[in-house]
């Protein structure tokens, strides 16, 4: 028989047709039988990192890595580079833990792993204290990156910063929840620390003093912001002091925020894209080159209300604002690492007066426009002296200003100058320090922080309505403050660790020093139950703008010393079980040398106001908190945490003129109720619902007293105490904040996105926010506000 496709081309074309068809057809369908087994089965991430040792920094080979709980076991065991890598991790929470060979093991449980970025660990381990055949297991939440640390420290995550109810990814909102913290204001991330002055906080970025990292830094409150400047993708696991810190941290009186940079992903690119009422972000990290060490990454954050703002009207009061933060590492085989960093905030906003029929108060005429920055950046270099050596050094530059206008429209609507004022303060610093391991037993950290500080200050105001603006301050003025420090830590004992320290500051202004010892002692007495007990001295010197206030000509509070607090803490945590520890820690501080005026009751204790604070001072005020914190925590564990904390608080001073009187944060009382729950859903279980739900009870503000007298004569309010009304003496009403949080992840090959609702003050709790003169009535009024701040978002990770 002939070959019919040889003899009939069109037989032929239909028979290759036919082929196609089928081979297609089989092709299709291997598609989706790969596709469908593909979505039947679990999704996978890598999980990389590095493992060093936490005092030397260097880099551990052979450590053993493992996911807790898997069958077949997935681990790993680090390369010669201490590097790791963790295949085919099923997306969810997972417990990992690491060994090493004298070492403690260090187990991080509930790490969230996603489909859209591959997980990147940095983990430090610390030299073991105990016999080779005992076990000691450091759980990550409970301790503080810093091993040199006693107690009032926690180590927070970044992903509690986007889990916690209220805290719209903002570390300072999460620490509120934290034993010891109080929070002045519910539309401020202002942290004030047993008692203490928010302003008082030491705030560092990759081991760097930096200014208040907020957006509208100080502008209502002093040390408070609205909004952290700092993205959520750009921070590592971070460390929060409440008292007695380490011998390193100085110029703090009250407590340290240390905030690690990540470094970024060295294997692949990755990208995050948000969208919310509060912001718009993008995030990107990877490597500069693929199959290189060197690193980026990098956050661009711009306000959403800004965007819209040109269809808003004009009274609206938009809040603009803007941030970018970054991070690149340049990782040597000989030279160390080099890195170079940055945060800067741009903040605006204008308020128009309103309609002259509703006008009540001085401030429903103004129009006013201000503008805010902050900026910080460094350069650092890490290098391993040798096996038991570690230097660390850096160079940077910071600074913050504000700008401000205000115009008031008389009775025939035209504006008149009213106010003026310019502040810009400058840091520039270098600083060295050097880990020394003496061998098993003697740790010890050494190093030196010196800071060049300036600052630039204009202020212009009508001293009566409709007159011409006068100067009431310019102002330029330079100094230096120099620390030195030194600290160790000692393993006197298997279950006894001894942290001693000494931090020195020497202020160039007025050739102040300050000697502060600090002493940490820790005893484990069994693997449930220790003991802490820690004493130290902290001081903190004032704006520089304070100590050269004008009078007559003269600078009468160039002199002023270091305000001194000598801390006692003392600690007792029982470990309840594998997931939950309860920790109780009484403290009384005393005060020294606290800046007041020689008559009266002002005092920087009290200062919310870091812009127009020009008080006559002298260090002749003492002063005293003493309290009690508890903390009832159950980590995360199946998908539900919660955290209750209490804290007990009295804070007074003695100003010059001998009377105790209580300070403005002395709220008494502060309870905290943080809970949520996850569930795993979908076919697969490759979706998280979310939902966390917060309740804060805090005290009430203390009263500031008005001059009710004089503030009429002067139709402006004027505060001041008369006879039998004592500053601070009353408290305005108790303030529940009831906030929550809902989120909803998907996971899909190769990106993962979130919804999220987030509600801060869902019930519109009110608290004071002003008092002044309404001249309708001719009288003094207070004005109450309930600011509740929602935010909904979509994220999406590739």
């Amino acid at each position: 028989m002939k070959d019919l496709k040889k003899t009939n081309p069109g037989i032929h074309k239909q028979f290759r047709l036919q082929n196609v068809i089928k081979n297609t057809a089989i092709l299709i369908l291997a598609v989706v039988a790969f596709n469908s087994n593909l979505y039947s089965q679990s999704l996978t991430q890598t999980v990389r990192g590095k493992v060093y040792d936490n005092t030397t920094q260097e880099t551990l080979p052979f450590a053993t890595i493992m996911v807790q709980n898997t069958d077949p076991l997935i681990g790993a065991i680090t390369n010669g580079e201490g590097d790791f890598i963790l295949q085919n991790v099923t997306v969810g929470r997972i417990d990992i833990r690491v060994d090493m060979l004298g070492y403690d093991s260090y187990v991080i449980n509930e790490l969230l792993v996603i489909s859209g970025k591959e997980l990147v660990l940095n983990i430090g381990l610390q030299q073991s204290n105990t016999e080779l055949n005992e076990v000691v297991v450091r759980v990550s939440k409970e301790s503080p990156l810093n091993s040199m640390t006693s107690l009032s420290a926690r180590q927070f995550t970044v992903e509690e910063t986007q889990r916690y109810a209220g805290g719209l990814d903002d570390p300072a909102r999460l620490v509120s929840s934290f034993a010891g913290v109080a929070s002045p204001s519910v539309g401020s991330s202002g942290i004030s620390v047993r008692g203490n002055n928010p302003a008082g906080l030491l705030w560092r970025i990759e081991g760097v003093e930096v200014p208040n990292p907020n957006h509208f830094a100080d502008l209502t409150i002093a040390g408070g912001g609205m909004l952290t400047a700092i993205s959520s993708q750009m921070m590592g696991n971070s460390d929060f002091f409440t008292g007695a810190f380490p011998a390193e941290y100085g110029n703090a009186s009250s407590g340290v925020f240390d905030i690690k940079l990540n470094s970024g992903n060295s294997s692949k690119r990755q990208y995050t894209l948000q969208a919310g009422l509060l912001g718009t972000d993008f995030a990107t990290q990877g490597p500069f080159v693929k199959g290189k060490n060197a690193t980026y990454n990098m956050n661009y954050r711009y306000s959403t209300m800004a965007l819209v703002a040109p269809v808003l009207p004009d009274d609206a009061g938009v809040l603009k604002y803007q941030d970018i933060s970054f991070k690149t590492n340049f990782p040597t085989k000989k030279s160390g690492t080099f890195s170079f960093w940055g945060i800067g905030a741009l903040d605006g906003v204008d308020m128009v007066a309103i309609d002259s029929t509703d006008w009540k108060t001085n401030t429903d005429r103004d129009n006013s426009q201000t503008s805010l920055n902050m900026f910080a950046t460094g350069f650092s270099h890490k290098i391993s002296v040798n096996s038991s050596a570690f230097l660390n050094s850096t160079i940077s530059a910071s600074g913050n200003g504000v700008s401000f206008r205000e115009q008031r429209l008389d009775f025939n609507l035209q504006p008149r100058p009213q106010s003026k004022a310019e502040n810009q303060l400058y840091r520039v610093a270098i600083q060295s320090n050097i880990s020394k391991r003496f061998g098993t037993k003697h740790s010890n950290k050494t190093g030196f922080n010196f800071q060049y500080l300036s600052y630039n200050l204009d202020i212009q105001q009508s001293l009566s309505e409709g007159t011409p603006l006068v100067q009431l301050a310019n102002q330029k003025g330079n100094s230096g403050l120099l620390q030195v420090y030194t600290q160790s830590k000692i393993n006197v004992l298997p279950k006894l660790t001894l942290n001693l320290g000494l931090n020195t500051q020497y202020f160039l202004l007025n050739d102040n020093l300050s000697i502060e010892p600090r002493v940490g002692i820790k005893y484990d007495l069994n693997d449930s139950h220790k003991f802490a007990f820690a004493y130290g001295v902290n001081s903190r010197i004032e704006q520089l703008p304070v100590y050269f206030t004008e009078a007559s000509g003269s600078h009468p509070n160039k002199d002023l010393e270091f305000m001194k607090s000598s801390q006692y803490v003392f600690s007792y945590a029982a470990k309840l079980s594998d997931k939950m520890r309860f920790t109780v820690e009484p403290y009384f501080q005393k005060l020294n040398n606290v800046p007041v005026a020689p008559d009266g009751y002002i005092s920087t204790l009290n200062n919310d106001n870091a812009l127009f604070f020009s008080e006559i001072l002298c260090s002749d005020g003492t002063g005293r908190n003493i309290g009690i914190d508890f903390t009832l925590e159950r980590f995360l564990h199946k998908g539900f945490y919660y955290m209750l904390t209490a804290s007990f608080y009295d804070s007074k001073y003695t100003a010059a003129d001998g009377i105790e009187r209580n300070t403005r944060y002395n709220k008494n009382y502060v309870f905290n109720i943080v809970a949520g729950k996850e569930w795993n859903i979908g076919k697969n279980k490759n979706k998280i619902l979310g939902v966390n739900a917060r309740c804060n009870y805090l005290g009430g503000n203390r009263i500031e007293p008005v001059d009710q007298e004089l503030s009429v004569q002067r139709k402006k309010v004027v505060y001041g105490e008369t006879v039998g009304n004592l500053a601070f003496e009353e408290k305005f009403a108790d303030i529940p904040v009831f906030s929550f949080a809902i989120s909803y992840r998907k996971n899909k090959p190769g990106y993962s996105s979130v919804w999220s609702l987030q509600i801060l003050n869902a019930t519109k709790s009110q608290e004071f926010a002003d008092n002044y003169y309404n001249f309708k009535t001719g009288g003094i009024d207070t004005k109450y506000e309930g600011i509740m701040i929602p935010n909904i978002s979509y994220k999406i990770e590739f």
